[in-house]
């Protein structure tokens, strides 16, 4: 039996992705790390240079993280509440522990670099989580 697909099926598919999407493809990033990212001298000590971009980053990622788990919080009983500040102090030993480990890895660039992309990353996926619970 051959399946025959309609048009309207596209449709329905297209707006249910549409929907979905946007949570999963959100990100906290800011347009002035953008910015000091296209600005990096490609040619010239270019890992300080995204490591000074990702640093000034994550402090204005850390500012939407505290916001994000205050918010959190709210929502929360208090056997929640108790094992969310468990969770996240768990989570921000692992976050140092995991990018100290990307710090002396392998992978390109390298180093410092690679530690302050790590905690970036992981910073702006810990925010990803604590949005995702506020239902």
């Amino acid at each position: 039996m051959k399946h025959v697909f309609y048009p309207k099926n596209l449709i329905i598919i297209a707006a249910v992705f549409l929907w979905i999407a946007p949570t999963h493809a959100e990100s906290t990033i800011t347009p002035q790390y953008q910015k000091c990212l296209d600005n990096v001298d490609l040619g010239a000590m270019k890992n300080t240079q995204w490591a000074a971009c990702a640093e000034e980053e994550i402090k204005r990622q850390d500012v939407i993280l505290n916001a994000e788990y205050r918010t959190l919080m709210t929502y929360l009983s208090s056997g929640q509440r108790r094992a969310l500040v468990t969770a996240q102090r768990s989570w921000l030993k692992f976050r140092e522990d995991w990018c100290q480990f990307e710090k002396l890895g392998n992978t390109a660039p390298g180093g410092y670099a690679n530690y302050s992309s790590c905690f970036l990353d992981m910073t702006v996926e810990q925010i990803k989580k604590l949005k995702s619970n506020q239902h």
